[in-house]
């Protein structure tokens, strides 16, 4: 009923002018023109300085943030470096430790041997010499008894009796060069 309403109206009353909604009149462009222009200038100065101030901000903590990191890197990298020397001395000085524990090992070693050989030798001198006291002890207590075997087995040989005094000196020099030789 509306639409019947506007129609009546239209048709009984002046002509009027048809506004087209897509162009719109000049003094409203020219307006419009102006207030977004105005607006422009004001985002340029007002808004647009702080924007470009935070995005410099952001790019300086950025890049702060990047040389920190390359510090820390560079750092972390020296860091190892000093523990791979520490390390590498560290197992020198193990290697240094185990080559003279050896080597004082050795040391001992060879004096313990030395010593053991010293004692052996010692006790080899001492039988030996007990060794030839007991050889001349026994030639000592046999030189009688040879000499009159000695004595007798010459006389069966030549068969008559022989003085055992008169020959105990050839006897007891054939005996000495003996136990010598």
């Amino acid at each position: 009923m509306l639409a019947l309403l506007s129609l009546i109206a239209s048709e009984g009353g002046e002509a009027k002018e048809v506004v087209n909604p897509v162009i719109p009149d000049t003094p409203e462009l020219v307006w419009g023109a102006i207030a977004f222009f105005l607006l422009l200038i004001l985002m340029y100065a007002v808004c647009l300085p702080p924007i470009r101030q935070a995005m410099r901000r952001r790019e300086d903590q950025m890049r702060n943030d990047a040389e920190s990191a390359e510090r820390a890197r560079v750092e972390a990298e020296q860091v190892r470096r000093d523990y791979d020397a520490t390390l590498a001395e560290a197992r020198a000085e193990a290697s240094r430790i185990v080559d003279a524990a050896r080597q004082a090992g050795e040391a001992r070693r060879a004096e313990i041997i030395r010593a053991a050989e010293d004692d052996v030798a010692a006790e080899r001198q001492a039988a030996l010499a007990d060794l030839d006291a007991a050889r001349t002890t026994a030639l000592d207590g046999l030189r009688p008894q040879v000499g009159s075997i000695a004595v007798a087995a010459a006389g069966k040989v030549v068969q008559r009796d022989l003085d055992v005094a008169a020959n105990q000196s050839v006897v007891d020099e054939h005996v000495r060069s003996a136990s010598r030789g």
